[in-house]
């Protein structure tokens, strides 16, 4: 196997890797914030937004295109290892300029006008009930967000009690109430 097939099944994988990683993790700059989800507006902040050419995304392209038209014409068409090189650099070159024009002209423009719906903010993130909430009725419970404790009065998703003590799953927040349910019951469901 030529040197030029090996660095191309190198790269292939890498961009494999790389893509997987911008699907799970998103190209978006990660930003502290500043007060607790269930409190913030839905505001655009120009400084979560990724660049386009700068991402995982971007580079998974070019890793992948240049992998795997480089193993194949290294091992398809026999052409001189310069010749596959060339090839390998203009299709990872290619994909890198399409990936980055994508994100450019259609996911940046998307986040932009996404308008997250406040009340889901919250939603899967594990607390601990620390007042009864009977039935229907209000009780409270802590959560952790950042390194900050922070308390919000929670009310059962379902109609059922919530014990002091409990570990639940919030689902949403209105009106600055959490409708939670039990960690047992969706741990049933996972």
């Amino acid at each position: 196997m030529s040197a030029v097939a090996v660095v191309s099944l190198v790269l292939f994988v890498s961009g494999l890797v790389l893509g997987v990683s911008a699907m799970l993790h998103g190209t978006e700059r990660p930003v502290a914030p500043t007060v607790a989800p269930h409190e913030r507006r839905s505001e655009y902040d120009p400084a979560s937004e990724p660049s386009p050419v700068a991402n995982r995304a971007s580079l998974a392209a070019l890793a992948f295109g240049f992998g795997l038209t480089g193993y194949l014409v290294d091992r398809s068409l026999g052409w001189p290892w310069w010749g596959a090189l060339l090839a390998a650099l203009a299709a990872g070159g290619a994909a890198f300029s399409l990936q980055s024009l994508l994100i450019a002209r259609w996911a940046i423009p998307s986040a932009r006008a996404d308008e997250p719906d406040p009340r889901y903010l919250l939603q899967g993130t594990l607390a601990r009930v620390t007042r009864d909430a009977d039935g229907n009725g209000t009780g409270e419970l802590i959560y952790e967000l950042d390194g900050h404790q922070c308390v919000l009065p929670v009310r059962s998703l379902d109609g059922s009690a919530l014990p002091r003590g409990t570990d639940v799953v919030i689902d949403r927040v209105e009106d600055g109430v959490a409708f939670a349910e039990l960690w047992a019951t969706v741990e049933q469901r996972l």
